[in-house]
Parts: C-alpha cells; sequence; structure tokens
C-alpha cells in the first residue's frame, strides 16, 4: 500500500536509511513499525526520537550489523529476538520477526522466529499497531486494515479477540490505554472477548499489569480507558474496590491532579476508604515509595470530623514534618483543590504555609537547636534514653511555639530534665 507520510515518518526513514542499506547489503529487510507509523499516519506529535524495527535477521546477525556502527549496543531482550543500539545520539530496538504465542497458562510466550513481516504484524496487539514501512521502497504494509480503522476510530485486533486476548491477556488492559489516547471505540468483538477471558489475566504477573495501569492513569485523559476496563468487568479483577464506582467521575478526578504517579493513584482511589484504598493499590505490588506517598495524600487529605483543614501554625508544622520523602505540603494542597476537595479554610492554609516557609526553612525538616552531645554535657548524664526524650521534648516545643535559639532550647531542657528529676524523686 502507498500513501502519503507526514515529516515525522519522512525524517524516521531519513534517519534509518543508513541503517536500512546495512541490511538490505547482507541481504535482510528491515521494517519501521508500530507506533511511530501509526502516530505519523494519524498526524500525531510524537514525544521521543526512538525507533522500533523488525526484520528477518536473526539477533545475532543484527548484532554483528549494528556493531560497528552504533556507540552503543545492549543485548537484554536478544533471547526475545530484540538487540537494542543507539546511533548518532538516537535509540533503535530491532526486532526479529516473530510467530510466538503463549501457552494456556504462561506468563511468557514460547519465542519462535519468523521470516515473513505479515505473520509478524499479525501477532500484534491491534489492527492500528500492525503497521509497517519497508525502510528501503517506503511502502506500507497494512494486511489488518488499521488505516482504515484509524479513519473509522475502531480499536480492533489482527486475528480475533478471542485469540490475542488469549496469547496475551494483558491486551485486555493495553487496550484501555488506547482508547484513551487515540480516540478509539473498541469494536463489539473487542468488548465482548475482554468480558469472556477476564479471568486470564491471572496468568499475567501484577508488576506488568500495574505498569500498564500507570500508563493510561498519567494520561491527559484516562476517562475513556477506566470506563472500558469497567464495562468489560476487568477493574473488577485488577482492582475490585473500585468496580462499583462511577468511571466517569472517577476519571475525571485523576485528569484533573498532576501528572505524577503518586497524585493520580491516590486520585483514582480517593473514594475509596484510605485503607481499603490502600489494600487495593497492594494487590499491584507497587514500589513501597509509591504506597507511602499514595497513603499520605489520602489521609492527610481527610477533611473531616473535628480537625479539618490544618489552619494553625501548630497544625501547619506538624503535617509538613510528616510529608514523606519527595512530597510537600504544597503537593498536598494542589492535589486538594485539584481534586476538587476545597474545604474552607484552604486558601488560608496556603497562605499561611506560605509565610511559615519564609520563617522557618526547615519546616519540613525541623532541626533540633541542640545537638545529643550538646545535651549530654548541659546535664552531665552518659548517652541513653534520657537523650531522645529531650529531643522529642524539643521537637513538640517546636511545633506547638515554633523555632527557638540555642540558649533558649538550653533552657527548656535544664526546665524539663528538673521537673523530670523531681517527679522520680517524688
Amino acid at each position: 500500500m502507498t500513501v502519503t507520510f507526514g515529516a515525522s515518518l519522512n525524517d524516521a526513514l531519513e534517519a534509518v536509511g543508513p541503517l536500512a542499506e546495512r541490511f538490505a547489503s547482507a541481504g535482510y529487510r528491515l521494517y519501521l513499525v508500530g507506533g511511530v507509523v501509526r502516530d505519523d499516519l494519524m498526524g500525531r506529535v510524537r514525544p521521543d526520537n526512538d525507533y522500533d524495527l523488525t526484520t528477518d535477521a536473526r539477533p545475532d546477525a543484527i548484532r554483528a550489523l549494528v556493531a560497528e556502527h552504533a556507540e552503543a549496543v545492549w543485548a537484554q531482550g536478544e533471547r526475545f529476538g530484540t538487540i537494542g543500539c543507539r546511533i548518532a545520539g538516537r535509540d533503535y530496538e530491532i526486532t526479529t520477526h516473530r510467530s510466538d504465542a503463549y501457552g494456556s497458562t504462561s506468563r511468557k510466550p514460547e519465542v519462535v522466529f519468523g521470516d515473513s513481516i505479515e505473520v509478524d504484524l499479525s501477532r500484534r496487539d491491534f489492527t492500528v499497531n500492525s503497521l509497517a514501512v519497508d525502510t528501503v521502497s517506503g511502502e506500507l504494509f497494512d494486511p489488518f486494515g488499521g488505516v482504515d480503522d484509524l479513519q473509522a476510530g475502531i480499536l480492533r485486533t489482527p486475528s480475533g479477540p478471542d485469540i490475542s486476548f488469549s496469547d496475551d491477556p494483558l491486551r485486555m488492559v493495553r487496550a484501555a490505554r488506547f482508547i484513551a489516547t487515540l480516540g478509539l471505540e473498541p469494536s463489539e468483538d473487542v468488548v465482548f472477548a475482554a468480558q469472556e477471558l477476564r479471568s486470564r489475566l491471572g496468568i499475567v504477573a501484577v508488576e506488568r499489569i500495574r505498569e500498564e495501569l500507570d500508563k493510561t492513569l498519567r494520561l491527559p485523559d484516562p476517562q475513556p480507558g477506566l470506563a472500558f476496563l469497567r464495562r468489560c468487568g476487568l477493574l473488577t479483577e485488577l482492582l475490585p474496590g473500585l468496580a462499583r464506582l462511577d468511571a466517569a467521575q472517577v476519571g475525571a478526578k485523576v485528569g484533573r491532579v498532576e501528572d505524577r504517579p503518586e497524585m493520580r493513584w491516590a486520585a483514582l482511589l480517593s473514594d475509596l476508604a484510605p485503607d481499603l484504598a490502600v489494600e487495593e493499590l497492594r494487590r499491584l505490588k507497587p514500589s513501597s515509595d509509591l504506597v507511602t506517598a499514595v497513603t499520605w495524600f489520602l489521609r492527610s487529605t481527610g477533611w473531616s470530623g473535628s480537625v479539618g483543614v490544618p489552619t494553625t501554625r501548630e497544625q501547619i508544622r506538624r503535617l509538613a514534618a510528616s510529608t514523606p520523602e519527595g512530597q510537600s505540603l504544597e503537593d498536598l494542597f494542589s492535589f486538594a483543590k485539584l481534586l476538587g476537595d476545597s474545604p474552607d479554610g484552604l486558601v488560608e492554609a496556603v497562605e499561611l504555609l506560605a509565610s511559615l516557609r519564609v520563617e522557618e526553612p526547615d519546616l519540613d525538616r525541623p532541626m533540633p537547636p541542640l545537638s545529643g552531645d550538646q545535651i549530654a554535657n548541659l546535664l552531665r548524664v552518659e548517652p541513653g534514653p534520657v537523650l531522645g526524650q529531650a529531643h522529642r521534648m524539643l521537637l513538640e516545643h517546636r511545633f506547638v511555639h515554633g523555632p527557638v535559639s540555642d540558649d533558649q532550647a538550653e533552657l527548656l531542657v535544664r526546665s524539663w530534665f528538673d521537673e523530670r528529676q523531681t517527679s522520680a524523686g517524688s
């Protein structure tokens, strides 16, 4: 098939030209494939200059062809047929044509290399990604109607979706991302197959599922993807606590907050009780840092009960000191505002926080005015629990009254210690 390419694909063909010539001289064919082709045909600007290619050359031949010309070569994916390289500052991943599939209970495919571009394209996830361009002739290969599906706004699979989703169940979750990213509508047979095969997600490593969900959550508008997951019952398999919630409402919340993983996940789970939300998140085996941050966002924005929004200096100090690494109280207030949860006092809290930032530069990590050695010398005591107790007393005083000078701190420690000794002797 011959079509008119846009600037991005023409640039890609020009960039890959020298590499294409080397493969052609060795008797192999090399194709640009997947996203770079799809996005160009849609008029979308890609955020990167990295290219995926496929070839009938085997991995050892690929490695030999690029070795002399690449600045770097990596072969972590060689057993799956992929050789990566960097040439002139641009990254390429070159994969041997494959015709493999997943077994009935396997999380990993049995790798079978092939010689046919058509067979290789047939095993890809969706027709809009089953597009390839010959890097020498510029011919477009579209054996499954991907261009027509792009124009019609339809998401289909190259083979029957029951076969495609059974071979790789993660494709059902990936469908949500393409629906939300490309504005495509899933075909009825895609929806039906996902509904029927949803339990097969159990053979997929949860880490892979989490990564795919994370990509969907990071989109400007994840709502269509979340709606698909709910419609097909996939959400019940992945995060059952969310399945009963309105996907449009949840998706709108996620799209409003900043594009940071901890904020997006917290927004996704914000309609659940914090403990349940964290339990749901842990199903997907995230990093401890993500769990800590999401937990903090959800529990700290529970603007209910008698405490309400922190609007006193003491409350601001305590909350700021509780922030996890990499987060700030400004992040928390921004999250609450963008989430649509702007209770009375939030504006005042933001203003007070700005004022305290100027007055107390160590607001997030308050530093004790006296070291352990200074306290030990001052009280003439040996190192022990009393030093930690004195530090906690000074920190508590800091929360309530603000920073003190070294002299003031010494007076506080002496007074505290004398009272402690008196109480112990009575």
